[in-house]
C-alpha cells in the first residue's frame, strides 16, 4: 500500500491535535509533522518532504501559505481547511477542488490528477453592484461565445469604505471560475476580491478602472501584491476599453501581460476592433471583431451604417458619447484628460484605422 506522508500546519493547536488524532492509525496515512501555520514553519515542512500538507488558517493567510507550499514543494498536494464554511479546498499546480470536511481522509488518499482546461471554455464570474455593472454583464451574457459559462453576484451597494471582515459579506458558496471580473462601484467591493478569488478558485482577475474613486491606486497596489502571492494573474485596465489580449492602459502607461484566461476574455471584449465595408463613399457594413465590454462598439457600428467615409471618425466620437460611456468625466492626473475622453479616442481610432485605407 502506498503511504501518504502528511504534515499539518494549523493556527489553532487544539485543531492540530484533533486532526492528528483522526489520522493516526489510519491505513495508508502517516503524520510526519505538526507546526503552527506561519511562514517560520516552512523549514520543518521541507525537511519532512510530505506528500500532503494540511493547512488550517483564515482567508488570505491560508492562501499565502498555500502559495508558499506549492512554490517550495511543487509535487505536494495542499489541503486547505476552511472551518467557517465546513469546506476542504485541495490545491495542486494552481488548481482547486471543493469537498466537505467530513471527506478529509478520502481527500488525503486520492491521487493528484491535474485537470487541463481550455480557455475557450472560460468560466467567468462577475461581481457587480449597480447600473454600470448590470449593463456590462448583460452585454457579456448576450454576446459571449457559447462555450463560456457566465455566473454573477450582486454585491451590497452599502459596503463600508473599509471592510474589516470581507468574508462575512460573501455567499458561503460561490461557483467555480477561471476568471473573476470586478464591476464594483466603490472601494468596499474591491476589498471583497481576495475572498471571491479564493472561493471560486479563479486563476485570473480583471478589475477595470473607469472611475478612480471606485478603485484607487493604493487599493490596486494591495490587490497586485495579494494576487501575485497566490499565483493569480491580475490586470487593472484604465479605462476598461483599453484592454487587449496582451496589454492595457493608455499611451505611456500601457502595461503588457500574458495570461490565457484574460486573453480569451479580451479577444471578445475590450479595446474596440471593427471591420468596415463601403460602397463608394458610404459605409455599408461594419463587423464588430471585438466589442467594448459595455456594448458601445456594437452601438456605434449600427449607427455608422450609411455614414459618409469622410465623416465616420467624427461621427464615431459623437455616437460614443450618446451611448453614453460610463467612464468618469473627471480629469485623470496620470493622463491629464478625462477617462471618458480616452475611451472616445479608442472608439475613434478603431474607425480611423479602417477608414484611412479605404480613402486611398
Amino acid at each position: 500500500m502506498n503511504i501518504s506522508r502528511v504534515f499539518i500546519l494549523a493556527s489553532q493547536p487544539l485543531f492540530a491535535e484533533g486532526v492528528q488524532s483522526l489520522l493516526s492509525g489510519q491505513p495508508g496515512i502517516e503524520v510526519v509533522g505538526v507546526a503552527p501555520a506561519d511562514p517560520g514553519a516552512f523549514a520543518q515542512v521541507q525537511t519532512a518532504t510530505p506528500d500532503v500538507v494540511i493547512i488550517e488558517a483564515q482567508g488570505g493567510e491560508q492562501s499565502l501559505l498555500v502559495a508558499q507550499v506549492l512554490k517550495s514543494i511543487p509535487s505536494a498536494k495542499v489541503v486547505g481547511l476552511s472551518l467557517e464554511d465546513n469546506r476542504i479546498h485541495t490545491y495542486y499546480q494552481q488548481s482547486k477542488q471543493g469537498h466537505r470536511v467530513e471527506d478529509l481522509l478520502d481527500t488525503i488518499r486520492e491521487p493528484v490528477i491535474p485537470k487541463s482546461r481550455s480557455p475557450k471554455a472560460l468560466r467567468l464570474f462577475v461581481l457587480y453592484q449597480g447600473h454600470y455593472g448590470e449593463r456590462i454583464l448583460a452585454n457579456i451574457q448576450n454576446n459571449a461565445p457559447r462555450t463560456w459559462a457566465v455566473e454573477s453576484w450582486r454585491a451590497p451597494s452599502n459596503l463600508p469604505p473599509v471592510v474589516d471582515d470581507p468574508l462575512s459579506f460573501l455567499p458561503t458558496h460561490l461557483p467555480a471560475a477561471d476568471l473573476v471580473l470586478s464591476l464594483g462601484e466603490n472601494g468596499g467591493a474591491a476589498q471583497l476580491l481576495p475572498g471571491i478569488v479564493e472561493r471560486t478558485g479563479a486563476r485570473a482577475l480583471i478589475a477595470p478602472v473607469d472611475n478612480v474613486t471606485w478603485l484607487p491606486d493604493g487599493l490596486i497596489r494591495q490587490l497586485r501584491v495579494w494576487m501575485a502571492a497566490i499565483g493569480v494573474s491580475a490586470v487593472f485596465p484604465k479605462p476598461f476599453c483599453s484592454l487587449t489580449e496582451n496589454c492595457y492602459n493608455v499611451r505611456q502607461q500601457e502595461i503588457a501581460f500574458e495570461d490565457p484566461w484574460i486573453g480569451e476574455f479580451a479577444r471578445q471584449f475590450g479595446r474596440p476592433v471593427l471591420k468596415i465595408a463601403r460602397d463608394g463613399e458610404k459605409i455599408t457594413q461594419i463587423e464588430v471583431e471585438r466589442d467594448t465590454a459595455c456594448g458601445c462598439a456594437r452601438f456605434v457600428a449600427r449607427k455608422l451604417a450609411g455614414v459618409d467615409l469622410r465623416e465616420a471618425v467624427i461621427q464615431a466620437g459623437l455616437f460614443h458619447h450618446h451611448y453614453p460611456c460610463r467612464a468618469t468625466m473627471r480629469v485623470d492626473p496620470g493622463l491629464d484628460e478625462p477617462l471618458i475622453q480616452a475611451a472616445g479616442n479608442f472608439m475613434r481610432h478603431a474607425v480611423e484605422v479602417e477608414i484611412v485605407p479605404l480613402e486611398r
